[in-house]
């Protein structure tokens, strides 16, 4: 008899592809995820971080997640682990959700928010063949910046990010370990990056640089490792035990045209080597990128159908109607973007080392952009503080469009700016453009 886990991750609900949203795709291939793991009926089940895109997911993100989290709870207890573009209050009200109302049996799905003073998550699953326990030790993704904040020991305040993960997984090892019995299956489930991992450049790029890599040798040994955070899926074959990262469940971008989406299915019989099967995912929409001349380009569309597309077209000179013509070569799919590349055009690499000139800021650029337009006077003046107020403000993951984005626009159309301006649309100025203390 062994011990079952069901490991997928990153599904990353409310990600678009251009400026289409993805819900009848992402409905259908977390529809196929429930009923793999209803076929393979796990003792648990491991979610190894970003459920939502962005830190403010839609209602609908929000619905499709809980309703989603709850058939998995019904199948087998099921732990969450916090990743990068997740927040604590989304996870601590999903939470409440499933609980509050009963959705699932003894509060079976779990999420793991933060390490905290408490140490990581250490919990433990008896396995149906009554023979086993699985006992697993989660971990949330912690950003170089909150480790002074999240861990209660300062003296790791200044070390480096290697070496304050290594004290954090560390401590993992040493509570998995604790009073382990010879039948106990031990799981590491995280949402890191390791060093040797093949990324799908999806992710935020900030958060795969190489100093943020954690040492592979470094992970706790366990019998399965349950990795986040890459959404390309693959096995870590440094580490010294089995470990994989599950991936997304859909292509998130173009770099991920040639990855197979899976999710991992893990049987473990403690001192024997472990079972473990990708089993690929269907539902999902291939992306497609097409490259070439507009008859090379042709002789590939056939064999496109149903995908998102963007187009790179090699062209001598301009092409007109070059959408609608790629629009009648591909009638099954949606086209994101196209591109002419035409020879001799490319504009040359700037190296900002070799220049001999200052290069002008944006405001410089922007207030001799608009004096070009005939924008000047109090108009001006409200334009660029316009743009000075949105430096100023936290870059969200998510934003949406607000009024000095719009004045903004006005100002660069070149038209509509004397509505706006009387509309007092701007935040800290009144009407009269004078500031609002």
């Amino acid at each position: 008899m062994t011990g079952r886990i069901f490991h997928t991750s990153d599904w990353h609900l409310g990600r678009h592809i251009g400026r289409r949203r993805r819900d009848i795709e992402f409905a259908a291939v977390l529809a196929e995820i429930v009923s793999i793991a209803e076929n393979f009926a796990p003792d648990l089940i491991v979610h190894s971080g970003d459920l939502f895109d962005g830190s403010r997911p839609s209602l609908d993100d929000l619905r499709l997640a809980s309703e989603t989290l709850r058939r998995l709870g019904r199948i087998a207890p099921t732990v969450v682990v916090a990743g990068n573009h997740d927040t604590r209050p989304v996870l601590t009200f999903l939470q409440y959700v499933l609980d509050a109302a009963g959705h699932t049996p003894d509060h079976r799905v779990r999420f793991v928010t933060d390490t905290g003073s408490g140490g990581p998550m250490v919990a433990e699953y008896p396995a149906a063949d009554g023979e086993h326990t699985i006992r697993i030790g989660a971990l949330a993704y912690l950003h170089p910046n909150r480790f002074t904040y999240d861990l209660a020991d300062p003296g790791t305040a200044t070390t480096s990010f290697a070496q304050q993960m290594r004290h954090v997984q560390g401590e993992v090892y040493r509570r998995l370990g604790a009073g382990r019995g010879p039948r106990d299956i031990l799981v590491y489930a995280a949402h890191l990056f390791v060093e040797g991992a093949t990324p799908s450049h999806s992710e935020r790029p900030i958060s795969l640089r190489s100093d943020y890599a954690v040492p592979a040798a470094r992970l706790p040994l366990v019998d399965y490792g349950a990795l986040g955070h890459i959404h390309k899926p693959q096995r870590i074959d440094s580490v010294g035990f089995p470990a994989h990262y599950a991936g997304s469940p859909l292509q998130l971008d173009f770099g991920e045209t040639k990855d197979t989406k899976s999710v991992v299915l893990v049987e473990i019989d403690p001192g024997k080597d472990p079972r473990i099967e990708l089993v690929p995912l269907s539902s999902g929409r291939r992306l497609v990128k097409l490259t070439g001349t507009l008859d090379e380009i042709a002789q590939r569309a056939r064999r496109v159908g149903d995908a998102w597309v963007k187009a790179i077209v090699d062209t001598d000179s301009p092409t007109l109607g070059l959408s609608e013509t790629l629009a009648a070569m591909l009638p099954h799919a949606t086209i994101i973007d196209i591109q002419e590349r035409r020879a001799g055009t490319a504009s040359p690499i700037l190296d900002r080392s070799a220049a001999t000139a200052e290069v002008p800021s944006a405001e410089s650029l922007l207030h001799d952009y608009l004096i070009d337009r005939e924008v000047t006077g109090r108009r001006l003046d409200h334009v660029m503080a316009a743009l000075a107020h949105l430096q100023s403000e936290p870059d969200p993951i998510d934003p949406a469009p607000c009024c000095e984005e719009k004045l903004l626009t006005a100002a660069i159309d070149g038209h509509g700016l004397d509505d706006v301006d009387r509309a007092g649309l701007l935040p800290g100025f009144a009407t009269d453009g004078s500031a609002v203390r």
